[in-house]
């Protein structure tokens, strides 16, 4: 009886460990760039990236940036009512890219994630502030006092730019030459709905 107990305790655990991994993983648009190497395509990278979104952090250890947060404010593409009648939102772009090195050439893993700012929304269903007494009803820890603006501020994922990360990947995969049969085009030139 014990051995059936155990490996179900074995099984429930594997099953926990690969569900954990596949929640952690994250999809991401991908492109196959032969006849370079990691060094090469990442230097690129960095140099396209950079342009499109700014500041970003690099990991030269594991091939890997992500760019600092991107704001601007839109009009539609918030995914709430303020799209139906021209309402502005606050939004951001965040890029996150990997190069790596396979037998058959180098693989760049894309995504850019957009959000918005939800802060507002969220105090809106925040406890009334005002009391009747002199006693304070929650403490300044409670308040959000002890805390940043930054740390506060609540982001919510809309979607992805599908659109940025093709036109990216595109432009990357030129620096080094197409591959037979595929049409390039720089990042500028991508759809003007995109932001």
């Amino acid at each position: 009886m014990k051995l059936p107990a155990a490996l179900l305790a074995l099984v429930v655990l594997s099953c926990l460990a690969g569900c954990s991994q596949g929640l952690e993983s994250k999809r991401f648009q991908t492109r196959m760039i032969r006849s370079t190497s990691a060094d090469e395509v990442f230097n690129a990278a960095q140099v396209v990236l950079r342009r499109e979104f700014g500041r970003l952090n690099v990991e030269p250890e594991s091939r890997r940036i992500v760019s600092e947060p991107v704001e601007y404010r839109a009009a539609s593409g918030s995914g709430t009512a303020r799209d139906l009648y021209g309402g502005a939102s606050t939004m951001r772009r965040i890029a996150e890219l990997a190069v790596v090195p396979r037998d058959e050439g180098v693989l760049v893993r894309l995504r850019v994630e957009i959000e918005r700012r939800d802060t507002d929304r969220r105090e809106s269903f925040q406890p009334e502030h005002g009391r009747l007494s002199d006693a304070p009803g929650r403490t300044p820890i409670e308040r959000d006092a002890a805390t940043t603006t930054k740390q506060n501020t609540v982001w919510t994922f809309v979607k992805r730019d599908r659109a940025i990360e093709r036109a990216l990947l595109a432009e990357l995969q030129g620096k080094f030459g197409p591959e037979p049969g595929q049409e390039i085009r720089p990042a500028s030139d991508r759809p003007a709905d995109t932001p």
